[in-house]
């Protein structure tokens, strides 16, 4: 028995012994190396998140749930402008009443600076401005986040005559070649739209200013050439059909050459120079100033069938200046080219009948986006008429005379013999050119007529309307006079 327990012991004795290296192989964790690694973890993500997106690395982000707890505002939905319900020129356009909204510059740089005007809203209502892709049908460009909505840029209160002015930032990222800008004010339904183009641009190169504004003179100097190639001259872009073409001399150089400042976004901006030859290009970097386009307009009072005549200045030169009736965006009714200084003189459009009371004219240049506007009247027409006879017995016949009413438009005679009486069409003619007819219509007064009839000259095409008051004389008696047959209105007076 003592053998056995002998020979156990030593057993025992390693078995201890390794028990007692485990316990010495794995220590206790503390709470203070807990907190150290708790600590460690949170500024590993602080900094992920703020260096890796300065990086260009984007972070994943995490959903929210429940309300309220998302950073990721909803987009606002804006409403559509009405549709245009007067024909103008063969161009259905609006009305007057209707709001607008204008953009200098139209056309613009990526990050730069763009002032909203708009007209046409309520008196002191707040308009809110959103910014979002055409809805003209411009393309999104590649890699564009599918149907993007409007974000808001700015709010502003309109003013006196429903006026505001909101100045906003252009983003510095482009998903489409056009974007809109819509003007929606607070609880009402009145919106209005317009495009803002982006333009492109870069480059340098040596030019005798470094500001100016489309149109203006500067002198260009180029070298570093092959020698006599054709050399192609961009303002603000490297494709497209060149601004000027020039040619370099026997060292390849161009001396000063007095060229005009193209059409481009307003703002910082290059002119490019491209070898055709030897495909080398040099660029000038230069200062492009706002237009100031300025409307001269008359009459600023006239009635429908009337012409209107207006010049313009201030615009670049050489292009078409886009003329749109109530409204900075739709099909124009006319086009304008400008002059060798982006003027243009004796243009001219004639007023429909439908157009009534305050209007606008908008210009806005086709290739600069340079917009002006200019409002007038269309007054009413206020025609006059009498009889031939302040009065008479019953069976007078009476014909009319008429002035001021639309040139050539159809007149129809209503007579009402009562007091409350529906009008009757009793007689119609067509005045002249100038609006005027005399000794027209005929009219007989029928026999059981008393104190008075009332006769409404009604124009067919201006909707004005003239009153005469015919007073009938007490017949003293019965007259027998046949009851005239009711008028039938002739084809050729309907209008």
């Amino acid at each position: 028995m003592q053998t056995l327990k002998r020979r156990l012991a030593p057993a025992k004795r390693r078995s201890a012994a390794a028990k007692r290296r485990r316990r010495v192989s794995r220590p206790k964790i503390s709470g203070r190396r807990l907190l150290i690694a708790a600590v460690a973890a949170f500024l590993l993500i602080s900094v992920g998140r703020s260096v890796l997106p300065a990086l260009g690395i984007e972070t994943p982000k995490m959903p929210s749930f429940g309300g309220g707890g998302g950073d990721t505002p909803t987009a606002p939905v804006t409403k559509a402008p009405k549709a245009p319900t007067v024909d103008l020129n063969g161009v259905m356009v609006h009305g007057g009443g209707d709001p607008m909204v204008t953009l200098n510059p139209g056309l613009v740089r990526l990050g730069g600076s763009v002032t909203a005007s708009g007209s046409g809203f309520d008196q002191g209502s707040m308009v809110d401005v959103f910014l979002g892709p055409s809805s003209s049908g411009a393309q999104p460009s590649k890699g564009a986040a599918k149907n993007a909505k409007p974000v808001q840029v700015g709010t502003a209160k309109a003013g006196k005559y429903g006026i505001f002015t909101v100045n906003f930032s252009f983003p510095t990222k482009m998903t489409t070649p056009v974007l809109e800008v819509t003007a929606q004010a607070r609880g009402s339904d009145k919106v209005a739209k317009a495009e803002a183009a982006v333009a492109q641009g870069a480059g340098q190169a040596t030019l005798s200013a470094i500001v100016g504004k489309p149109g203006d003179v500067v002198n260009l100097t180029v070298k570093g050439f092959s020698p006599g190639e054709q050399l192609l001259v961009y303002w603000g872009r490297i494709n497209g059909d060149p601004t000027l073409t020039l040619k370099a001399d026997e060292d390849g150089s161009v001396g000063k050459t007095p060229i005009k400042v193209g059409v481009t976004a307003v703002g910082t901006t290059s002119l490019v120079v491209v070898g055709k030859t030897s495909g080398a290009a040099a660029s000038a970097p230069f200062q492009v100033l706002r237009l100031y386009p300025s409307i001269k307009l008359a009459p600023y009072a006239v009635k429908a069938t009337q012409s209107i005549t207006f010049s313009g200045a201030g615009f670049a030169p050489g292009e078409r200046v886009l003329v749109r009736l109530n409204s900075a965006g739709g099909q124009p009714v006319m086009a304008v080219p400008t002059d060798g200084a982006g003027a243009f003189k004796g243009a001219g459009l004639t007023m429909p009948y439908q157009l009534k009371g305050a209007q606008s004219l908008v210009f806005i240049g086709e290739q600069s986006r340079a917009a002006a506007s200019t409002g007038f009247t269309i007054l009413p027409y206020m025609p006059q008429a009498r009889t031939n006879a302040y009065g008479g017995l019953p069976g007078t016949v009476v014909n009319f005379y008429a002035t001021q009413f639309a040139p050539n438009e159809a007149v129809h005679v209503y007579a009402k013999t009562s007091k409350g009486a529906k009008g009757e069409l009793v007689s119609a003619f067509r005045v002249n050119k100038a609006g005027t007819a005399r000794a027209v219509g005929q009219y007989t007064i029928p026999g059981n007529t008393e104190n008075s009839v009332i006769f409404e000259l009604r124009g067919q095409l201006s909707g004005s309307t003239a009153t005469v008051n015919f007073k009938v004389d007490a017949s003293g008696g019965p007259v027998d006079i046949p009851t005239p047959k009711p008028y039938v209105l002739p084809k050729d007076l309907e209008k």
